[in-house]
């Protein structure tokens, strides 16, 4: 199945009310599946000037935005919703590893969520994108932002996406063929620091990734925060990275009025037959021992 097979699948949108955030031009649950609202955090007409001069993403690239139903750059969707809410499920699609707070923008995705409503997330598995060079997000990581309150990367978190970004070619990793890639052009330690002092001594922003999973690493951290009551939800499902795809899916289900263990009990242990990347071959092995400058 492909993401909006997946998505239908877990949802099931027809007869219910639901919010998908950030489908730009490319919505996983379109309006003639069911009652759907479109969620982002500009406008239809902020959107199209924001990737006006992107040149993957700019109106030519793109093709027709959706319509945005839900504008949440000063409000939090359980705000944006008003009388609509509470809704049936929420969709989002590569958004929460974006998100400065993740924990605090799953309490507000529950908060416009009905008891035993279901958010579905699609996530980017870092073994496979870009992030395939950063170390792993941590509980601690996540408790740590949201306890901070959170609202912009920090720092540190610029540093890792400019120093660490590479050009990952995925079907070369599940194959086993390599695991080195290239640096993006204007990437590395030097811009990490320029980017990381920038912000730092200005209060700006910029749009990284705060966050790197696995499928594992994800319901190991997430799990944690459920246990320790930060996070009301309950795993109902999660769909490994599937071979020769860069993404993982999670299906949760708002369960407020129970308590974290017995929403602990449901996160799932690792899935030991889960796909996995091919081993290297030897000749991998020793074209990444020359790049290190191993002599072998």
């Amino acid at each position: 199945m492909d993401s909006r097979q997946r998505t239908l699948a877990a949802v099931r949108p027809h007869g219910r009310t639901g919010v998908e955030l950030g489908p730009l031009d490319r919505p996983l649950v379109r309006r003639s599946d069911g009652d759907i609202l479109y969620a982002d955090h500009l406008s239809t007409e902020g959107l199209a000037r924001k990737y006006a001069g992107h040149a993957a993403a700019g109106p030519r690239a793109r093709g027709a935005l959706v319509e945005v139903d839900l504008v949440l750059e000063h409000q939090t969707l359980h705000q944006a919703l008003g009388a609509r809410g509470p809704v049936d499920y929420i969709v989002a699609s590569h958004v929460i590893e974006h998100l400065p707070d993740a924990i605090g923008w799953l309490r507000d995705c529950a908060d416009a969520l009905r008891e035993g409503g279901l958010l579905f997330l699609a996530v980017p598995d870092m073994r496979f994108t870009f992030d395939r060079g950063r170390s792993l997000s941590t509980a601690g990581d996540l408790v740590g932002a949201h306890l901070a309150r959170a609202t912009r990367p920090s720092p540190a978190q610029v540093y890792e996406h400019f120093s660490r970004a590479m050009q990952v070619d995925a079907g070369a990793v599940w194959a086993g063929r390599e695991t080195r890639f290239p640096p993006f052009e204007g990437h590395g330690p030097e811009a990490g620091l320029e980017h990381a002092r920038r912000i730092h001594e200005t209060g700006a922003t910029i749009d990284v990734h705060c966050s790197v999973f696995t499928p594992d690493s994800f319901v190991s951290a997430l799990g944690e925060a459920i246990a320790i009551g930060l996070v009301p939800f309950a795993f109902a499902e999660v769909t490994p990275t599937q071979a020769g795809e860069i993404e993982f899916f999670a299906l949760l289900r708002k369960c407020e009025a129970a308590t974290p263990a017995e929403r602990a009990a449901f996160t799932p242990r690792p899935d030991r037959h889960a796909p996995r990347p091919a081993a290297p071959g030897w000749r991998s092995r020793l074209a990444n021992a020359r790049r290190r400058g191993d002599p072998r």
